[in-house]
């Protein structure tokens, strides 16, 4: 993705820390879906550390889009559910208890929250989005992958995953309209989708909440995440 160090160890800095919360989460939740929510986020926080090194190029991609693939379903029919329980017959104030993939009330944090669910399935998204772009078709580094002659890291079956050594970047394969939109139309979700966490943050401190509860501290890790992965994407659409 990028030889610059400042960008890597800025990027390894960030999803580092949101890593560690992550697993603090998965470690102290006691709700399945909350705990496949930051299961997800802590795979998506790893592989963005590792996506910035030239020793991502050795890891099989193929994995890594099903993971986000899965990962972007698993959010966006959580979206889905919650939103039909907002506004069906078991809505809160609607005379029965809402549903979802807890037993908890869509409002009942951000987890259940409908909306929050679609910017965590857009992260998904542009996790996939930037393995496509990085690996291109069948993983023949198409796309903005960086080509420099003699540099593809092993393991990358010399397609060009040369795109991470340092100093090396020769040429950049531009990017298909198609995908150069859809990189856009992801960074532009992320970007509202951070702000939406930040807003969603500021109410919960003003009702009495604090970073150093789970909601609130979900909160700011989702603002960091999306971003962050609004970054990347920029990143990746410019060059």
């Amino acid at each position: 993705m990028t030889s610059d160090p400042v960008v890597q160890w800025a990027t390894t800095a960030l999803f580092g820390v949101l890593g560690a919360h992550s697993l603090w989460r998965l470690a102290t939740t006691r709700q399945p879906f909350d705990a496949a929510s930051h299961l997800l986020h802590l795979g998506m926080s790893a592989v963005m550390v590792a996506m910035v090194w030239p020793w991502w190029a050795r890891l099989p991609a193929l994995p890594q889009v099903a993971f986000f693939a899965l990962g972007a379903a698993v959010f966006a029919g959580a979206a889905g559910w919650y939103g039909l329980g907002a506004l069906g017959p078991g809505a809160p104030g609607r005379g029965a208890p809402a549903r979802g993939p807890t037993t908890a009330a869509p409002s009942a944090g951000h987890h259940r929250s409908a909306r929050c669910q679609v910017v965590h399935a857009v992260m998904m998204l542009a996790m996939v989005w930037a393995l496509a772009v990085m690996t291109g078709p069948a993983g023949h580094g198409a796309g903005r992958a960086f080509a420099g002659a003699g540099t593809a890291a092993p393991g990358a079956g010399g397609h060009g995953a040369g795109a991470h050594g340092a100093g090396h970047v020769a040429t950049l394969v531009p990017l298909d309209t198609t995908v150069l939109i859809a990189g856009v139309v992801l960074a532009v979700v992320l970007v509202a989708g951070g702000a939406l966490f930040l807003a969603d943050l500021v109410r919960h401190l003003r009702c009495c909440g604090s970073l150093r509860d789970g909601t609130g501290s979900d909160l700011l890790a989702g603002a960091l995440m999306s971003f962050g992965t609004a970054a990347m994407c920029g990143l990746m659409l410019i060059g």
